[in-house]
C-alpha cells in the first residue's frame, strides 16, 4: 500500500514560514534570557510536537 505524500499549497507554505519565524524568534529570546542551549530547545520543541500532534 502506497502512502500519500502531503504537498502544501502556496498559502500553507506562507503560513508555515510565518509560524517558523515566530518560533525561531521565541527560541532566540529564550536562549538570551536563560541558560538554555540548542539541545534543550530542541528537546522542548519535540516534546511539544509529540504532545499536541501525536
Amino acid at each position: 500500500m502506497k502512502s500519500s505524500t502531503w504537498k502544501p499549497t502556496k498559502k500553507e507554505r506562507e503560513v508555515m514560514e510565518a509560524v517558523w519565524m515566530q518560533v525561531k524568534g521565541a527560541c532566540e529570546k529564550l536562549k538570551e534570557e536563560t541558560n538554555a542551549k540548542d539541545e534543550h530547545i530542541r528537546k522542548m520543541l519535540k516534546e511539544m510536537a509529540d504532545r499536541y500532534y501525536s
